[in-house]
């Protein structure tokens, strides 16, 4: 029998979308080392070369520091679904890896770091947020993770060095957590695209 209705097609996991397509731009990055020096930080071209600013948090340490934050960022896109996906999730990410590089130079002239954790903090944050303007006390649960573990980077890091072969950029996930929660007042009602600007 026909309804005389169209037919719709849902695509369950589609929040699933964005992360996975972000994720494969990591892996393919990771895999043309070449591109590195014109994707990563540097204080001689940076007002030059502004792209820099986003694009370093895409390049990653070696295999264990990708794997590990593909894997949190696929992980936190459906542990945080219904708070953040498609392009309010990308718009939340760019304005956290701003905020993750803009942190670090200003607080310490820092501009050797890579990788998207500070990224995802910022990400965490903006859940957190969100959900607890729901309503939902899990939210405080959320942020009060991100504290500890904002203090654990700053105080107790040493296992970090030892497994990645680096320092935790500390600064930077202090500085995506900032810009996820400033991301909240702008981006909680509706997704926006930021690159088209508000007229």
């Amino acid at each position: 029998m026909f309804t005389g209705r169209p037919m719709t097609k849902t695509f369950p996991l589609r929040f699933l979308l964005a992360p996975v397509v972000i994720a494969l731009l990591c892996v393919v990055i990771h895999l043309q080392p070449q591109w590195h020096n014109y994707l990563t930080l540097s204080e001689n071209s940076l007002l030059a070369q502004p792209w820099r600013i986003f694009t370093t948090h895409l390049v990653h340490l070696n295999i264990q520091h990708l794997a590990m934050n593909l894997v949190a960022l696929l992980l936190l896109a459906i542990i945080f679904r219904q708070q953040v996906q498609g392009r309010l999730l990308v718009n939340v990410m760019v304005i956290s890896a701003l905020f993750a590089t803009i942190v670090p130079i200003a607080v310490s002239q820092e501009y050797l770091f890579v990788g998207l954790s500070g990224v995802l903090h910022g990400v965490v944050v903006f859940a957190g947020v969100t959900m607890t303007k729901q309503g939902n006390k899990i939210g405080f649960i959320v942020l009060a993770a991100v504290v500890v573990k904002l203090i654990f980077d700053m105080t107790l890091n040493s296992g970090y060095q030892d497994w990645l072969g680096a320092e935790v950029a500390y600064l930077c996930h202090l500085g995506g957590a900032i810009g996820g929660a400033l991301a909240v007042p702008g981006l909680r009602r509706r997704p926006i695209d930021l690159v088209k600007k508000q007229s």
